[in-house]
């Protein structure tokens, strides 16, 4: 399996994560908009009852003032023009949005508080107006002094005296209503119609309209209390803006989260967490290999071997994550955690395997050059039964050549009593360079040498070059990938020194591995 391919089926499953990331950024979009819309529509309901509630309020306190002036200026109707017109003009000076008041006396104005005397019939002022009832209003398109102007006429009769009373004339002024919705900061409505009887009039247009006419859609209405007088609010709780603005929000915002959850489950399930969470959830173990020596056929040790079995993906191969490890620069760590793992077992490895016998273990040449390696080592070997085994520390050949000081650390190791092999001789680029810088306790060879014994290949000959090199330098040799008689009996006749494979055992744990030696006779 493929390195990439490896990880892409264990430990990295990106398309995985990418996918629930659109899931994750694609709920939150709908999430979102659907909780601010709710939001912003609340919102401007709210907005728009509160400015219902206000021009309501508003008009209530105007016809109640409006009301109880005219009421007042009722006894005036007793007196001429020339006496009462003073009056009448001071209080449409005083009284806000009255255009004229007029003194009507058995239906004809006779005193105006703008001209003066008068004689004219109010139904040809405000021929919809009802002089028989006790008060009136009406809006219609102008008066005949100001005939482009709407106008309401507000009538309050006295008590008592059919068709006798004050006549108000009222400019239509929608300033306090324009000037709240602009203290909103925003247009919280699309306009305000005012209906009286059969005729509209809305803040979009200064023309008197048919009420029928007005549309309903997108608008509340309410009667103004004790008034013939219906407000239309018109305005979307929920306009295209509010939803163009909330869209695009949650389009950015989506993306963000979608972006951030799939940088997190990359983080929290990248190699190197999963890596280290394995290290702190014992989820890496060990198991040995049977080492037999070729001259006795009894077992001279192990080499320990690191396995990883993941909870979701099962066993993670060791080529996967150790060469994932080297290069992500957790190398370091994984081995501290080796050593670890290979002191708990050391007690029962104590109880199986011979004095002297050899422990095999894999060390990164990255580690040579740590400034903690010395500290690791000797707490490594210092949680050994002391004297019972041979540490070996196995180098990859192909690590070597970028490690400068490995001299010095290799003279460093063999004064702590451990011996030094290269593994997999032959497979790197400068095999004799280092048989000739180096002192070497052992070469192993690699198992594709082992496996072209008995076949005519082109690296067939190279296996035998590489023994006699051995013999003529005098070291010891173990062969790997052992797994038939004949390559056995070969690698016996050519004086190799250790066999190893699964001629004999597979990796085991130290259960299996008492199991093994008790049973193992050559």
């Amino acid at each position: 399996m493929r390195l990439k391919t490896a990880l892409m089926h264990t430990v990295l499953p990106k398309r995985r994560y990418l996918q629930r990331s659109i899931l994750f950024a694609t709920l939150f979009f709908l999430l979102f908009n659907a909780i601010t819309l709710w939001v912003i529509y609340q919102a401007n309901e709210r907005r728009q009852q509160k400015l219902l509630d206000s021009v309501v309020s508003f008009s209530v306190r105007y016809l109640r003032d409006l009301q109880n002036n005219m009421a007042n200026m009722n006894t005036l109707t007793q007196f001429p023009c020339s006496l009462a017109q003073a009056t009448l003009t001071q209080n449409a000076a005083f009284t806000r949005g009255v255009r004229t008041y007029l003194l009507v006396k058995d239906g004809v104005a006779y005193c105006s508080s703008a001209t003066g005397e008068m004689e004219r019939p109010v139904n040809t002022i405000y021929p919809a107006l009802r002089l028989d009832r006790p008060q009136d209003m009406v809006l219609q398109q102008g008066t005949y002094m100001v005939p482009e102007k709407p106008a309401i006429g507000v009538w309050l009769a006295v008590p008592s005296q059919p068709r006798t009373g004050v006549l108000a004339t009222l400019d239509i002024n929608f300033g306090a209503y324009l000037l709240f919705t602009q203290v909103q900061g925003r247009e919280v409505t699309g306009g305000l119609a005012l209906i009286i009887g059969p005729h509209a009039l809305t803040t979009r247009r200064d023309v008197v309209q048919p009420a029928a006419a007005l549309p309903v859609a997108d608008s509340r209405i309410v009667r103004v209390p004790r008034s013939p007088i219906d407000l239309r609010l018109y305005g979307a709780s929920l306009g295209m803006d509010d939803v163009q603005l909330t869209l695009l929000a949650g389009l950015l915002l989506a993306c963000l989260v979608g972006t951030l959850s799939y940088y997190l489950m990359r983080v929290r399930n990248s190699a190197d967490h999963e890596m280290l969470e394995g290290m702190r959830r014992r989820q890496f173990h060990m198991e040995y290999q049977p080492v037999i020596d070729t001259r006795s056929q009894q077992v001279a040790g192990v080499e320990a071997l690191m396995r990883w079995r993941h909870p979701r993906e099962g066993n993670i191969p060791p080529d996967v994550f150790i060469s994932y490890a080297e290069a992500q620069g957790l190398i370091v760590l994984l081995t501290r955690h080796l050593f670890g793992l290979i002191a708990q077992d050391a007690l029962q490895l104590r109880e199986v395997l011979p004095v002297g016998a050899k422990l095999a273990v894999n060390l990164s040449p990255s580690h040579l050059t740590d400034p903690e390696f010395e500290h690791d080592v000797q707490q490594f070997i210092g949680q050994l039964p002391p004297g019972h085994f041979n540490v070996v520390f196995e180098i990859t050949e192909r690590g070597m050549v970028e490690t400068e000081d490995a001299l010095e650390k290799f003279d460093w190791l063999r004064q702590q009593g451990i011996e030094i092999a290269i593994d997999d001789f032959g497979t790197g680029h400068s095999a004799l360079i280092y048989l000739e810088k180096f002192r070497l306790d052992f070469l192993k060879i690699d198992r594709g040498f082992v496996t072209t014994i008995g076949r005519q290949t082109v690296t067939a000959p190279v296996l035998d070059t590489v023994l006699n090199l051995t013999r003529e330098l005098r070291l010891k040799t173990v062969a790997e990938g052992v797994e038939t008689p004949q390559q056995a009996h070969y690698l016996r006749e050519h004086g190799v020194t250790y066999l190893q494979g699964y001629l004999y055992s597979r990796p085991l744990t130290p259960a299996g591995l008492k199991e093994f030696v008790t049973r193992y006779h050559p």
